[in-house]
């Protein structure tokens, strides 16, 4: 192509920022000399960029002028080829990891994790990113690399996690994860800041959970002791051991100790990661002795399968909510009874029972008296009956 019409086609595409580049050319001039002149597309600003190199000390180097400038050609044919290939000089002068696609960051994250988080925070990640990546290729955000996700691409994210109905909890939690997710891509140069730094979380919604009462857990036991009765021991484990549903799930054969009346939470089942022992009581121990007899120690205790019989594949957690739900619209409970609920039930109970706070606060594994609190602080619809029978005359 000659240098009239290349410079021709030259300008029209330096006005096009829809190409990735604009192929190298030789130029001669008088002022300058020989110089090689191209642009690439800056992905992070999406803008052309001029690029330029001086080439009169190699075409002067031969003592034949035609012999530099074939040398010089060969140069520009060979940057073309790097060109044609998505090369620029960023990845020569720059942080080549800026220009990542965002796609690839969550796999790279995840390979980059998975030997220091627990499966479980592993699949809580997984699920995570894999929401964001989705929301990516929806919005027509595929074509970004990671230097240029920016915080308006953070807030229209979050603003989508608002769309779709989720709790104030369950937005402050993505906060919070994609939060770590982007300072872990700032802290591997993947990104300059974290657009996600500086977006304020929602006010906290009140936990919608309230205490289990008497009668209550009466029909709950009569029911499940013919339905489930293995659920059942579910629901005391929570009441009575202030075991969470996902330490119950993760009980193997082994941690239960029967002759010294507790099942050991060890560190990789625990919330905080602090391995605890979790008192049974004396009717779960009568049930569990027979259940567990020859069974091996790396058996769960309750296994997937629909009895929940124990085996060496643990339920899914969630088939403990299914359960739950299943029985209670059976038994016409309230939608705030909640699986959960029993274990802030066994925690009033034990206080109303007068163990002290101390010990009530080792039991159910709360770092601090405050955090009791929180959980303590449910509707109780006992409390008016109680006040009114037993408060003292003026």
């Amino acid at each position: 192509m000659p240098i009239s019409q290349h410079n021709d086609f030259h300008s029209q595409q330096e006005r096009n920022i829809l190409v990735d580049f604009i192929p190298a050319v030789l130029k001669h001039t008088k002022s300058e000399g020989y110089l090689i002149e191209y642009h690439y597309k800056d992905k992070i600003t999406n803008k052309l960029i001029r690029k330029r190199y001086y080439l009169n000390r190699v075409v002067n180097a031969y003592r034949k002028k035609s012999d530099g400038v074939n040398h010089a050609r060969r140069i520009v044919h060979e940057l073309n080829e790097k060109l044609k290939t998505g090369w620029t000089p960023i990845f020569e002068t720059e942080n080549q990891r800026l220009y990542t696609p965002i796609l690839e960051l969550r796999d790279i994250y995840l390979n980059n994790k998975k030997r220091d988080l627990r499966a479980d925070t592993m699949r809580s990640y997984t699920s995570m990113t894999n929401i964001f990546n989705e929301w990516i290729e929806g919005s027509n955000r595929s074509g970004k690399v990671t230097g240029n996700f920016l915080r308006y691409d953070a807030i229209c994210y979050m603003d989508y996690i608002y769309s779709k109905g989720y709790s104030n909890r369950t937005y402050n939690n993505t906060l919070k994860g994609m939060r770590t997710f982007f300072s872990w891509a700032v802290e591997h140069c993947y990104c300059k800041e974290n657009p996600f730094s500086n977006i304020k979380t929602k006010t906290k919604e009140a936990k919608k959970r309230i205490i289990i009462d008497e009668k209550s857990r009466k029909k709950i036991s009569e029911y499940l002791r013919v339905k489930n009765p293995q659920f059942l021991i579910v629901c005391q484990l929570v009441y009575n051991s202030a075991m969470r549903p996902k330490e119950i799930a993760n009980i193997q054969i082994g941690n239960i100790k029967l002759d010294n009346r507790y099942i050991v939470v060890t560190e990789d089942n625990a919330k905080n990661k602090k391995a605890r022992c979790a008192t049974i009581t004396a009717d779960v121990i009568e049930y569990l002795r027979p259940l567990i007899k020859g069974k091996p120690d790396n058996y769960y205790l309750f296994g997937m399968n629909k009895e929940l019989q124990p085996a060496a594949k643990r339920c899914a957690l969630s088939k403990f909510r299914k359960l739950w739900d299943d029985m209670r619209t059976k038994l016409n409970l309230p939608q705030e009874m909640q699986l959960y609920s029993l274990r802030d039930t066994g925690m009033i109970d034990l206080l109303h029972a007068g163990v002290d706070e101390l010990s009530v606060q080792h039991h159910f594994d709360h770092s601090d008296l405050s955090i009791q609190a929180i959980y303590t602080n449910h509707f109780d619809p006992n409390l008016n009956e109680r006040i009114f029978t037993k408060a003292p005359k003026f």
